[in-house]
C-alpha cells in the first residue's frame, strides 16, 4: 500500500519524459488573469493567452503557463493523464476555471502551482538578483502533475524536481482514487524551486553518493528559502514570523523552530538524525538540524537550553531573517556534493566573515547557533576529549583511541569514559581510566592526560563523553571548574569513523580477469586482517556466485584469487571488504563495501614462445624431423594444455595431438613419419576440463630431416678392415644435433660400396653403439661407408648422418705353424704354414718374415721371402738355438695400414717339435638363425611381413670334403625353413678334426607372394658353440636392378663361406 507522505527531494534520475506544450501556437503571449488559486484564493498572475487561428481577432484562448519575459524562463505546466498530456486551459465561454481539457486535477490546483512558482521566482529576482531557474531565464520551468494511481512511486502524494541534465522538471503527484491533497501550496513550490535553483548556484550535477550529509542540508536549505517564500507572500513580520512548513497539510506540518516536533533532529548527530543512504529515506531527520539553526541565528534564543550531545547555550542574539538568509546564498556557492554539516559550518562563517567582519557580531551569532545544534568542538574551557565533535574519518582499527586531558589539578584520579553508538548511550562500552600521563605546558603549568580504546566498526558514528569518578577529598571545594564534571558528564563528543572503504588498484569502474584463476587487485586497507570477496551475477548481489577470504599483507596493493572457475565471456560484478578477526568484543568488524566492480571474464590466451619473434612474412622455422621442445606461457587455473600440429593454418588436418597436464610449460613434441619440407603448424590450447581457451599465436615450422642429426664417432673415418673380417667391429656415434629426448632408437646403415646395397642394423634404445659381427659385410674391396639415424617413438626419421668411409683391404693370412709361444728344434728343417688368406689377388705374394725377437732383426733369408704357396721351408741351422723369434706372413696385396698377424716361437734344440701335430677330434654345434619380420598392422608405419624363404645349408671340413650335418635328433640337416621371426635349427658334429670349416648357405627358395619389407630386413645369423659368427647378416635387396649380382634377395644365391673355427 502506498503511504500519504510528502516527499520535497530532488533526484538526478529521469523518471518521466516530458515536452514542452507551448509550441505552435497562434499569437502566443503573456496576459494577467485574476485566478482562484487553491489556498491563496483569487489572486492576479501571469498565463499564456493563443488564439485558436492565426487571426489575432480570432477566439482567445487562455492557459496556465507562460512564456519567457523580461528574462525570467517560461513556465511550462500540465498534466497527465492515462500516459496523455493535457494542459489547464479557459476557453470561450470564459468562466475563470482552466478545466475546459478534461483532466481529473482541479483547476485550482494547477493554479496555485503556478502562483507559487510565478512568486518563488519573483521573490528570487528581488531578493537576490537570480532569475529563473539558472539566473538567467534559459531553463523553462516544467511543472508536471501526475496521478499517483497510474505511477510505480512508493507514496500517495509527492513532490520533487529532477535535476536530469538533459530535461530538468518539476513532479506533483496525487492520488485522485485516494482523493489525497496536491502538495502545491507556495512553500512546497519554492522549496522545489529552491531545490534547482541551488543545483545552478552550486554546480552539483549528479551525487557521488546516497550517503552524504549534502542531501540533508540541501533538503534543509529548501525548507528555508520555502518559508521564506511564504512569508514574503504573507509579509510578515519578524514577531510574527509564520515557521510552520506545509501547515496546509496538518499530517505534515512541522514547526521549523522546533524540529523534533515532527521527529526530525535539531542537534547534528542528536535524536532523529539520520543522514540516510537510500533514495526514499526521510530527509528531513537530518534537515531539521539546518532549520533550528537558522531559526537561531535569525531570531536569537534567551533561555537556557542543552542540546542532545550535552551542550548548553543561552541568550543567543539573532541576526535578523534577512542577514541570516544572506549568509545562506552567499555560501550556496561553496558546497560540494559531498559537503558535511562541518564543512557547510566553514562555508556560512566565511560568508558571514565576508559580508560582516571576523570580528561581527553576525560572525560571532553563526558560530554560536551551529554550537547550539551540535556543530561545534563541545569541550569545556578546561576539560578536552579528542577526537574532536563533529570530527569524521576517525580511524577504526585495531580500536577507536579516546584522549581526554585537563589542566594543573594532579587530584583527579580516576576518569570514567562511556562511549556508545547512540545519543543516548542505550548501550555503552564504560572504561575506567586512573593511569595519567604529566605534560610541561610551553607558557608554563602542567596538563594531564587519559586515554582509552573502545571498539565499533568502520563508519559508525560513535558518541564520548567522560565524568570524574574519583578525585581527593577537598576536590569540589573552592571555585573548581573541574567539579562541573564531577560524577557526572561532560558534553558529548560525536564523530564519524573511517568507512575503511576497499578500492580497487588500479582505479577503474571495470576490469578483465582470467576466469579459470581470477584475480582482483585493491589498496590495501591499513590495519585490516582480513579481506572478504564477493563475486555475483548480478549489480545487486542477489546471486553470489563466490565468497571468500583473502589475507592481508600490508604491501601497497593486496590480491585475492577467487577460488571459482567463472565463465568466459560473461559479466560479473565484485566487491571487496576489509575484515578484523572477530573477537569477543566485537564481532563482524567488516569495513564498508567497496563499490561494485564490474568484472569482465576475457577467454584465457597463451602464446607458443618459439613464435613469439616469428613475423607475419617470415619463412617457416626449420626444424627436425623427429619433434622439437614446444614451450607456452602459463595459463593460471588451466587443468590442461592441448598442444596440436596441423598440415594447415586453420588446423582442420591435425597430425599430432598431445594432452598435458595444467603444470605444464613445455613438451617435447614428438612427430609422425612426414615428408621431408612438409609445411607444419603448431598451436597451443589451454583448457579447464571441457572448456578450451585460445592460442594467440600459431608457430609455423617445416620439417627438415637434416635440421638435427646424429653424428658418426668410431671407428674412425677412413679406419681399415680386413677382408671378411669375422672379429666384431663395434659402430659408434653421438647425439649430435639431437634432442635426445625425441628418440626412440638409430639405425646403422652399412652399404657396400661396389653394390650400393644397403645392410640396416637397429639399436637397442638410445645406445649409441653396435657391434656387427658379419664377415659378408667386409668383402666389398671397394669399401664400406657407415651412415647412422635416429628413430623416434612414433616412427618418424631424420636423415642420414653424414657418412664415415672404411677401406677393406685383402687379409693377411693366419699362421698356424709354428704355433704362438711354440716351440722348434733350430738343428732341423721345419715348415713355417698358415691358412689361405680370404682374399689373394692374381699376382699376389704371401710375404714370410722371421725376426729376431729380442732384436728386431730379420733372419738371414727370411725378410719377406714371397711365396704363393701356403707354407715355406726353413732349413736346418737358420735359427740359432735358445733364442725366441716372431714370423709374420704377409699378403702383397694387402693395404699397410692393415694389422699384420705376429707369431712368437722359441728355438729349442731338444723337446721341439718341427712340424704340425694331427688335429684332435672334438664335439660342436652350429646354430643357424633366420628371420623374417611378422606383419604388424599395429607398427607406424603399418608393416607388411616379408616372404617365408628357405636357405639351403652345406658344411665343408678342412679338406673341402662335405660334411653331413644332424640334428640333435640325428636327422640331417640341409636347410632351414625361414618362416617367423625365429626360425632357426641346429646341427651337431662328433668327434671331428679341429680346423677351419666352411659353412656354405644359398637361398634356396622364396615363397610367393614374393614381397621385401625394407625397414625390418630378412637377416640370419650363425653361431658355433655358442658363440657368434655371424650376427644379423642383412639379405640385401636391390630395388633398382633385381637380379644383379649383389642382389641377395633371389633364388640360387649362394652367400660367401661362413669360417667356421671349429676348435
Amino acid at each position: 500500500m502506498k503511504n500519504l507522505r510528502r516527499i520535497l527531494i530532488w533526484t538526478f534520475s529521469l523518471l518521466v519524459h516530458y515536452t514542452a506544450s507551448s509550441q505552435n501556437l497562434h499569437n502566443p503571449k503573456n496576459v494577467d488573469k485574476t485566478i482562484m488559486t487553491y489556498y491563496q484564493g483569487m489572486q492576479t498572475m501571469r498565463v499564456l493567452e493563443h488564439t485558436v487561428n492565426p487571426d489575432p481577432q480570432s477566439e482567445k484562448i487562455y492557459r496556465l503557463q507562460t512564456l519567457s519575459e523580461n528574462g525570467f524562463s517560461p513556465i511550462w505546466l500540465s498534466g497527465t493523464d492515462n500516459g496523455s498530456t493535457v494542459t489547464f486551459e479557459d476557453k470561450f465561454p470564459y468562466d475563470n476555471m482552466y478545466s475546459d481539457n478534461p483532466t481529473p486535477y482541479l483547476s485550482t490546483e494547477a493554479a496555485q502551482l503556478l502562483y507559487g512558482f510565478e512568486t518563488a521566482m519573483k521573490i528570487f529576482d528581488q531578493r537576490f538578483g537570480w532569475k529563473g531557474l539558472d539566473a538567467i531565464g534559459i531553463d523553462p520551468i516544467k511543472v508536471s502533475i501526475e496521478n499517483s494511481d497510474e505511477t510505480q512511486y512508493p507514496e500517495y502524494s509527492y513532490a520533487y524536481y529532477s535535476a536530469d541534465v538533459n530535461n530538468k522538471y518539476f513532479v506533483f503527484g496525487k492520488s485522485v482514487q485516494q482523493n489525497t491533497p496536491l502538495f502545491c501550496s507556495v512553500d512546497v513550490a519554492a522549496h522545489e524551486f529552491s531545490h534547482a535553483v541551488m543545483m545552478h548556484r552550486s554546480n552539483i550535477t549528479s551525487l557521488p553518493s546516497l550517503c552524504t550529509e549534502y542531501r540533508s542540508i540541501d533538503e534543509g536549505l529548501a525548507d528555508i528559502f520555502g518559508i521564506y517564500v511564504k512569508n514574503k507572500v504573507l509579509q510578515s513580520t519578524p514577531q510574527n514570523y509564520n515557521w510552520f512548513r506545509m501547515e496546509e497539510f496538518f499530517f505534515k506540518k512541522v514547526d521549523l523552530r522546533d524540529p523534533k516536533s515532527g521527529k526530525w533532529a535539531d542537534t547534528y548527530k542528536g535524536q532523529y538524525f539520520d543522514i540516510g543512504c537510500s533514495d526514499n529515506y526521510n530527509v528531513g531527520a537530518g534537515s531539521g538540524v539546518v532549520t533550528k539553526w537558522f531559526y537561531l541565528l535569525s531570531s536569537g534564543f534567551a533561555g537556557p537550553a542543552t542540546n542532545d550531545l550535552g551542550y548548553q547555550y543561552s541568550n543567543l542574539t539573532g541576526i535578523g531573517i534577512e542577514k541570516a538568509i544572506q549568509i545562506i546564498w552567499d555560501a550556496i556557492p561553496k558546497i560540494k556534493a559531498y559537503s558535511d554539516y562541518p564543512a557547510f559550518k566553514a562555508f556560512t562563517l566565511d560568508a558571514a566573515k565576508q559580508l560582516y567582519g571576523l570580528n561581527s557580531t553576525e560572525y560571532q551569532a553563526v558560530e554560536k547557533a551551529w554550537c547550539a545544534v551540535g556543530v561545534c568542538d563541545n569541550n569545556l574551557p578546561f576539560f578536552s576529549i579528542y577526537p574532536a565533535n563533529a570530527s569524521s574519518n576517525i580511524e577504526p582499527w585495531p580500536a577507536v583511541k579516546v584522549n581526554f586531558s585537563w589542566d594543573n589539578d594532579p587530584r583527579v584520579k580516576e576518569v570514567e569514559v562511556q562511549m556508545a553508538s547512540d545519543y543516548a548511550f542505550t548501550s555503552p562500552q564504560v572504561y575506567k581510566v586512573s593511569s595519567f600521563d604529566t605534560f610541561f605546558k610551553p607558557g608554563g603549568g602542567v596538563f594531564y592526560k587519559g586515554s582509552t580504546s573502545g571498539y565499533f566498526r568502520p563508519h559508525e558514528t560513535v558518541y564520548v563523553r567522560a565524568k570524574i569518578t574519583q578525585a581527593d577529598a577537598n576536590f569540589c571545594k573552592g571555585l573548581n571548574p573541574l567539579c562541573k564534571i564531577y560524577q557526572q558528564f561532560s558534553p558529548t563528543h560525536v564523530f564519524k569513523l573511517a568507512d575503511k572503504r576497499v578500492e580497487f588498484w588500479p582505479s577503474t569502474t571495470s576490469t578483465y580477469v582470467e576466469p579459470w584463476y581470477p584475480e582482483l587487485t585493491w589498496k590495501s586497507e591499513k590495519d585490516a586482517e582480513l579481506y572478504l570477496i564477493q563475486v555475483a551475477n548480478d549489480a545487486f548481489f542477489n546471486s553470489v556466485v563466490y565468497e571468500g577470504y583473502a589475507p592481508h599483507t600490508g604491501n601497497f596493493t593486496e590480491t585475492g584469487h577467487i577460488n571459482a572457475t567463472l565463465a568466459i565471456g560473461q559479466t560479473y560484478y565484485a566487491r571487496v571488504a576489509a575484515k578484523r578477526k572477530d573477537k569477543p568484543v566485537l564481532q563482524s568488524n567488516y569495513g564498508v563495501l567497496s563499490k561494485p566492480l564490474i568484472v569482465n571474464t576475457s577467454t584465457p590466451s597463451t602464446s607458443v614462445i618459439q613464435a613469439k619473434t616469428q613475423k607475419l612474412n617470415d619463412p617457416p622455422t626449420p626444424i627436425g624431423s623427429l619433434g622439437r621442445l614446444v614451450s607456452w606461457d602459463p595459463v593460471p587455473g588451466a587443468t590442461g594444455f592441448v598442444v596440436e600440429v596441423a598440415k594447415d593454418n586453420a588446423f582442420s588436418d591435425i597430425v599430432s595431438s598431445v594432452n598435458l597436464p595444467g603444470n605444464a610449460a613445455s613438451t617435447i613434441l614428438l612427430f609422425p613419419p612426414l615428408p621431408n619440407q612438409t609445411n607444419l603448424f603448431i598451436r597451443v590450447l589451454p583448457k579447464n576440463n571441457l572448456v578450451f581457451g585460445v592460442c594467440s599465436n600459431v608457430w609455423r615450422v617445416k620439417i627438415d630431416e637434416t635440421a638435427a642429426l646424429p653424428a658418426m664417432k668410431s671407428p674412425a673415418n677412413g679406419t681399415t678392415f680386413p677382408f671378411k673380417n669375422f672379429a666384431a667391429a663395434g659402430f659408434e656415434w653421438t647425439s649430435g644435433t639431437l634432442n635426445m629426448n625425441t628418440v626412440d632408437h638409430f639405425e646403422l646403415h652399412l652399404t657396400k660400396k661396389t653394390s650400393g646395397l644397403t645392410s640396416i642394423f637397429t639399436s637397442q634404445g638410445k645406445n649409441f653403439l653396435l657391434f656387427v659381427q658379419d664377415p659378408l659385410i667386409f668383402n666389398d674391396l671397394q669399401g664400406l661407408k657407415a651412415r647412422v639415424l635416429a628413430v623416434n617413438p612414433l616412427g618418424a626419421k631424420t636423415a642420414l648422418s653424414l657418412p664415415f668411409e672404411y677401406v677393406i683391404c685383402p687379409d693377411h693370412p693366419a699362421v698356424f705353424f709354428p704355433g704362438d709361444l711354440g716351440k722348434v728344434d733350430p738343428t732341423k728343417d721345419f715348415k713355417v704354414e698358415w691358412f689361405a688368406s680370404e682374399s689373394f689377388a692374381a699376382g699376389s705374394n704371401y710375404l714370410v718374415t722371421i725376426k729376431d725377437a729380442g732384436s728386431g732383426i730379420p733372419v738371414a733369408g727370411f725378410d719377406n721371402k714371397p711365396t704363393t704357396a701356403h707354407s715355406m721351408p726353413v732349413p736346418p741351422g737358420t735359427l740359432t738355438n735358445g733364442k725366441n723369434y716372431t714370423v709374420t706372413v704377409r699378403n702383397s696385396s694387402s693395404c699397410p695400414a692393415l694389422l699384420l698377424p705376429t707369431t712368437f716361437f722359441s728355438a729349442v734344440g731338444s723337446g721341439s717339435i718341427n712340424q704340425p701335430q694331427p688335429p684332435n677330434l672334438v664335439n660342436f654345434t652350429a646354430e643357424l638363425k633366420g628371420f623374417r619380420n611378422d606383419p604388424d598392422a599395429f607398427s607406424i608405419p603399418p608393416a607388411y611381413g616379408t616372404s617365408n624363404y628357405e636357405l639351403g645349408v652345406e658344411l665343408f671340413d678342412p679338406n673341402g670334403n662335405v660334411l653331413a650335418l644332424l640334428d640333435p635328433n640325428g636327422m640331417q640337416v640341409t636347410k632351414l625353413l625361414v618362416d617367423s621371426e625365429t626360425s632357426g635349427v641346429i646341427m651337431a658334429g662328433s668327434n671331428k678334426p679341429q680346423g677351419k670349416y666352411k659353412l656354405r648357405l644359398k637361398l634356396a627358395k622364396i615363397f610367393p607372394p614374393n614381397t621385401y619389407y625394407p625397414l625390418d630386413q630378412p637377416r640370419f645369423s650363425v653361431l658355433l658353440n655358442g658363440q657368434t659368427v655371424v650376427l644379423n647378416h642383412i639379405i640385401t635387396f636391390d630395388i633398382f636392378n633385381p637380379g644383379s649380382n649383389f642382389d641377395e634377395w633371389k633364388e640360387g644365391f649362394q652367400f660367401a663361406d661362413i669360417i667356421l673355427d671349429i676348435k
